[in-house]
This record gives C-alpha cells, structure tokens and sequence, in this order.
C-alpha cells in the first residue's frame, strides 16, 4: 500500500503506545514506517521516554513528512561512523559496548552532554543536578517538532512523567491542555542522567519511573471508545539464563521493565474484561430485574468497548550488550529500525487480529509474529 492508501477500520480510533527505552527506541521508527507503508494511520499518539520523543515527532509533523523526521532525529543524534563496523560476533559486541561508553562519556550530538564540572561533586539547581545537559535535544526537536500541529486537534498525544515531589504519575494530554516543548522534555527525564523539568511550578522525571508503557492512558480513557492499539515495546521480559556480568546486567535490565509492562496490560485485561462481563449479564437481565437502584449502581460498571492491542516487542541481538539503551551507533540504530520494519510487515500482513472479539472479553492482546527458527 501507499501513504494516500488507509485501512478501514471497524474501530473509533486507533492508538500507537511507544514505550521507553533510550537507544532501542529505533526499533519503533522501523514500526511506524510498516504501519504507515500498510496504509494505517493512528490518531493518538502516547509515549514515554524516548517513546515521547517519537511520538511527538510524528504527531507535530504532517502525515507525509512523519517518518523523514524521526529519521532525521536519529540521524541527528548517532556519532559518524567512519569506518567499517562488524556486522555481528565479538567485534561488533565489542564495539555496541564501545559506542555505550562513548555515550556517557561524551554524550550524542543533537541529545545531550556531560556536565562540567560533574553535579556528584558540585551542589546545584534542579536544573543542573543531572550527570548531562539536555539542551542540544530542546535545540532539536524545536526544528523538528510543530507545537501548532501538535496542538490542532487532528492528532492527540499523551506523553507520560512523574512529579519528582509527589512522586504520582501524570500525562500531558493534548486533548485537555496545550503540549509544548517542555512537556516533552520532562516526560523524558530519566534521573539521574537528565535534569527534571518545571511545568506550572512543579517539577517533573521521566515516566518511566513509575510506567514505562503507556497503555494505561489508552485503556483507561473516558469516554470509552473501541480502540485499535499498536503497542510497541523495547524490553523483552523472556531470555537466556546469564553467564557473564554484563548478561547480568542485562536481563536484571530487561526483566525490570518488561515486568511492568507485563503487569500492566494484565490489569487493564481483568478490569476491561470484567467490564465487559458485567455488561453480557446485564443483557440478559429481565426489565424488572433491571429496575432494581442497587444492579443499577453496579450496571455502571459495565462498558461495550472492545481494546485490540497488536503488541510489538524488540528482542534484540546477539551482540547486544547491557549499554544496549545508551548505544546510539548508527549500526546499531540501522539493525533496530531494520527488525522493527520486518516484525511489523510481517504481522500487518496477516490482520487476524482485526477479528471481533467475544461479547464478555474486552482486551485482546495479540503479539506480533515472529519468524520461525530453522530446523
């Protein structure tokens, strides 16, 4: 299909949910642009961390330059290459750990840089106590971000962060106020790395913290309205038993984030789907039955609206390393983008999961497929 070319959907709306997790967060442009390819065009946008980032990229610029945009921010970020990269092995192990180390030492073009002298030793303000300056990355995305699109009503974009003083969750929504820049920033200021952001006088991290994916937001929306989601991932909560530290760190890494992720859409099934359960036996109630004050209070319980999540979830490499989400080489950047597209290809090509489902199951969740292993 082509960009003009748009799948009918027998949804209200249809939602991405992009995940946080730094330098993985490529594998999401390599989603966005299979679905877009696939002629489908969601209408919110709801993101966390880097998954903020690319989300308000895509939400503040038209439909036809979307993805030039989050590729240029991707290129705008990544150190040059100037040489020939391993393509896998230990040397290409040995160099995604390289590029981790480069990061935190000289930070990414275009994103952040260390600060000097270092805050561990030197007392400062909320905005300067952070291992990294974020101004290069405020500098960007005011080039690629449009307010006012953002801002029109045609698109919606929920961007999660958590006040630093109460320590709640909050998102900034579009649809009930009006995102700037710094909403974007705040939603991706992971402590201690990034400095916290001041909106209206409070002061806020990374979203990540407390949810890392951003579903709740969706799920949880009112008015309720059937809602087609592309949830997309970046920490894999299955893998290989560790045998070095590094592996270690790693999958203590990933497991981290996974988990919650994992319980999170866990929740929202068993509630929808009670939901969903209430309604059925209230269809079936007789009228007089159905007079009755107190089913009438539980009746409000109840809600039709069916959630189809299409969850996408970044496995990683072989030569992954536990700088993975700090690793921002071009080569690494190019593979993530490069699985995201062929997960996501994969699965739109075979839409069973736009089928209905039962009256009394609310949630669906369908994970993408995954190539079979050789025999």
């Amino acid at each position: 299909m082509t960009r003009e070319t748009k799948v009918d959907l027998p949804y209200g709306r249809t939602a991405l949910v992009l995940q946080g997790g730094g330098a993985l967060g490529a594998y999401q442009v390599g989603v966005y642009q299979a679905l877009e390819e696939a002629g489908y065009a969601p209408d919110w946008f709801a993101g966390t961390s880097i998954g903020a980032i690319n989300a308000a990229i895509v939400a503040g610029s038209r439909p036809e330059d979307r993805l030039t945009k989050l590729e240029l921010f991707w290129d705008t970020i990544a150190w040059p290459e100037p040489w020939a990269v391993p393509v896998d092995g230990p040397g290409r192990w040995a160099y995604n750990a390289w590029s981790g180390v480069l990061a935190m030492w000289a930070g990414q073009p275009g994103f952040f840089r260390p600060r000097i002298p270092s805050p561990w030793f030197c007392p400062g303000t909320p905005q300067t106590v952070s291992a990294y300056d974020t101004a290069d990355l405020r500098r960007t995305l005011e080039v690629l971000v449009d307010f006012d699109l953002v801002n029109c009503g045609e698109v919606r974009l929920s961007l999660g962060a958590v006040n630093v003083t109460t320590g709640r969750q909050i998102y900034f929504d579009s649809r009930d106020q009006r995102i700037a820049i710094e909403h974007v920033l705040a939603s991706a200021a992971f402590p201690p790395a990034f400095p916290p952001v001041e909106i209206d006088g409070e002061w806020y991290w990374d979203g990540g913290i407390v949810s890392n994916t951003p579903l709740d937001v969706v799920i949880d929306d009112n008015p309720r309205r059937s809602t087609l989601v592309f949830m997309v991932d970046l920490f894999a909560g299955r893998g290989i038993l560790p045998s070095t530290m590094d592996e270690v760190a790693e999958r203590h890494k990933d497991i981290t984030y996974a988990t919650r992720s994992g319980r999170s859409i866990e929740a929202h099934r068993t509630v929808h789907n009670l939901r969903r359960a209430v309604n059925a036996m209230w269809e079936r109630l007789p009228p007089d039955t159905r007079a009755d004050p107190h089913l009438q209070d539980l009746a409000k319980l109840r809600c039709v609206t069916s959630m189809n999540i299409v969850h996408f979830l970044y496995q990683g490499e072989a030569h992954e390393t536990s700088c993975k989400d700090h690793d921002f080489s071009r080569s690494s950047i190019r593979d993530r983008r490069a699985a995201g597209h062929a997960d996501a290809t994969r699965t739109l090509a075979d839409p069973h999961w736009l089928e209905p489902p039962p009256e009394d199951v609310g949630v669906v969740v369908h994970d993408a497929i995954r190539p079979q292993p050789v025999a």
